[in-house]
């Protein structure tokens, strides 16, 4: 096929759909989601192409590829492509991946579609490109919709009858998407308003068109200075509070310009941030794998526990969980959640010891834009606004500041947060679950711990028994983790033998369950056969000999805490979550203590993560 530069009345055809394609591509950046890059690229029917818009960085590379405006679309150029194929077969093509023999587009996905005119004329084809991560099916459709509608402009300018079709069947494109959109030109009048930014605006899309958007609002417009500085923006966070209108918008303008670089029209898309959010915490919400039938056991404390917290998971009162590290507080957290009528909205799950002291109260309640140094450029909400309608687990509460208490009893009090910068406060609706492995009690008698948050989450309180109070329940996790571990390790299903669980009953088990899990998911690894025939108490805990035990000398509170320290991590291999977890203290604490007693941490083998 020999390909030659199009004529002029093919360049005022495909100029007509290059405009519209501008306006289409805010709705396909919204159908793809924002992560996706998208590019329209309409090429002639002598496969030269024609224009390409879209994102800015991605056309740069397209344009590397070689598709850039004016060049050639041909396989000999690029390569084997849709855009090439759709157009000698007369029908729609999509190529992917490894199809394209060009390795600068072994990332991308093509989608394309031939654009006829009245009489099956074709024009020439329009492309979605996007990158490989999209599926083909979403993209081919969102193409053959474009070209679909390409083709009745087509059609319309050919016979300049049919105009009125044309701007219904884009309306209905445009008013289909459920965010707002709106487009206003350079005078500042209103060229068009979709049913939801009217719905969001409280203003009538009829009524609004023709008229200067600042007249309609009683707040200064957010995308006029963008018809100055020509510089649009993605996805920013908008609070509007003014008489009529109290705003929480995530909003989106892209300015549209001529060949000169000038400003003719900013294309203005924006949802709600309840919307957003909602999509938002399905993301970031942290993984609920736990019901109260995972909870393994039948002691008498344990189905005391597990009742009273079944019971509670009902109603909306704040839970207070207390066990000892390693004993399940967070199994149960998620339980209850899973129990209760939150179960299908998030569950977001805060370590309270695991925050460093200058970012826990950003992590908690958000910041606006420009708060503090690093903070992102456009704010960011908090734990407790991405789990409001569901539930916020705060594990190891006692590790919280007290000036962070003291905001956290507010919060709990107001039902309402206020973001780190910012004057205005947002609704929440948060049920809590807290829990932690210390007494509480002794925490508010040591000023540690704040007697009113105590009260303010003690409505509900539920005691976690340690392992060492239920070791009958031993056999029973036992074969459960033992047939866990053989199946995660390809392994025949294991058994223990009686002299094993005696052994084990017989141990106290400080890091409780976890430690439990982790001693038979390593019996399983360094296992040779089928049968697990022996267990030994790790370390220290081993009990002595009659020919061993000999009288201890005395030594200070001091040296007894370093031993304890040293021992514990040469148990778990230096691992010093693993550490603190099983001696009961927060990690910063377990570090401080380690650099004070000048303990050497062995960071040479798997077991030296921390």
């Amino acid at each position: 096929m020999e390909h030659r530069p199009a004529d002029v009345p093919a360049n005022r055809l495909l100029g007509s759909i290059a405009a519209t394609g501008a306006l289409i591509l805010g709705s396909i950046r919204l159908i793809l989601g924002r992560d996706h890059p998208i590019a329209i690229v309409l090429v002639d029917s002598d496969l030269v192409i024609h224009s390409v818009a879209g994102d800015r960085r991605f056309i740069e590379r397209l344009d590397m590829a070689g598709m850039g405006e004016g060049r050639p679309a041909v396989e000999d150029a690029i390569g084997t492509n849709a855009i090439d194929l759709c157009l000698r077969e007369r029908r729609p093509m999509v190529t992917s991946g490894w199809q394209h023999v060009s390795a600068a587009l072994a990332n991308t996905t093509i989608a394309a579609a031939p654009l006829f005119g009245l009489n099956t004329a074709l024009h020439g084809a329009i492309a979605l490109v996007s990158d490989a991560s999209v599926g083909t099916d979403a993209l081919s459709g969102l193409a053959l919709l474009c070209a679909e509608s390409a083709s009745a402009q087509l059609s319309a300018v050919e016979t300049s009858g049919n105009l009125d079709r044309m701007l219904v069947e884009q309306r209905a494109i445009i008013d289909s998407i459920s965010d707002g959109l709106l487009v206003v030109d350079e005078d500042g009048r209103v060229r068009h308003m979709n049913a939801p930014a009217g719905r969001i605006l409280t203003l009538n899309p009829e009524h609004s068109v023709g008229r200067r958007f600042a007249e309609l609002l009683d707040f200064e417009p957010i995308i006029a200075p963008i018809f100055r500085t020509g510089i649009g923006y993605y996805d920013r966070e908008l609070i509007i509070d003014s008489g009529r209108r109290h705003l929480h918008l995530i909003d989106t303008a892209v300015p549209i310009k001529d060949p000169q670089g000038k400003v003719h029209s900013v294309v203005n898309t924006f949802r709600e941030f309840n919307r957003a959010k909602r999509i938002a915490q399905q993301i970031a919400g942290s993984p609920v794998r736990y019901t109260f039938d995972d909870i393994i056991g039948t002691s008498e404390c344990l189905r005391h526990a597990i009742g009273d917290a079944r019971k509670a998971a009902l109603g909306t009162a704040n839970i207070l969980l207390n066990g000892p590290s390693g004993s399940g507080k967070e199994v149960f957290a998620q339980a209850i959640h899973a129990h209760g009528d939150r179960r299908d909205a998030p569950f977001i799950a805060v370590n309270c010891a695991a925050l460093p002291r200058e970012l826990i109260e950003s992590e908690l309640f958000g910041y606006v834009a420009g708060s503090f140094t690093g903070a992102q450029k456009g704010g960011r909400p908090g734990k407790f606004e991405m789990a409001s309608g569901g539930t916020i687990f705060l594990d190891e509460i006692t590790e919280m500041p007290l000036d962070l208490q003291a905001k956290l009893l507010r919060v709990l009090q107001e039902r309402e947060v206020t973001r780190i910068g910012a004057t205005r406060p947002i609704p929440v609706d948060v049920r809590v679950i807290a829990a932690s492995n210390r007494n509480l009690k002794d925490a508010i008698a040591r000023r540690e711990f704040r007697d009113d948050l105590y009260y303010r989450l003690h409505v509900v309180s539920i005691a976690i028994p340690a392992l060492k109070d239920r070791k009958g329940d031993i056999p029973m996790l036992a074969t459960h983790f033992l047939r866990k571990y053989a199946a995660n390790a390809g392994k025949p299903v294991f058994t223990i033998s009686e002299g094993a669980l005696r052994s084990m009953a017989e141990y106290e088990w400080p890091g409780n369950v976890r430690e439990l899990e982790n001693t038979l998911e390593r019996l399983v690894v360094l296992s040779d056969g089928t049968e697990i025939q022996r267990f030994d108490p790790p370390g220290d805990a081993r009990p002595p000999t009659a020919s061993q035990a000999a009288p201890l000398p005395l030594k200070s509170l001091r040296e007894h805490e370093r031993d304890v320290i040293a021992a514990t991590l040469n148990h778990v291999d230096h691992n010093v979550t693993k550490a603190a977890e099983i001696l009961g203290i927060a990690r910063p604490t377990l570090y401080s203590k380690i650099r004070e007693y000048e303990i050497a941490l062995q960071r040479g083998g798997v077991g030296g993560r921390s």
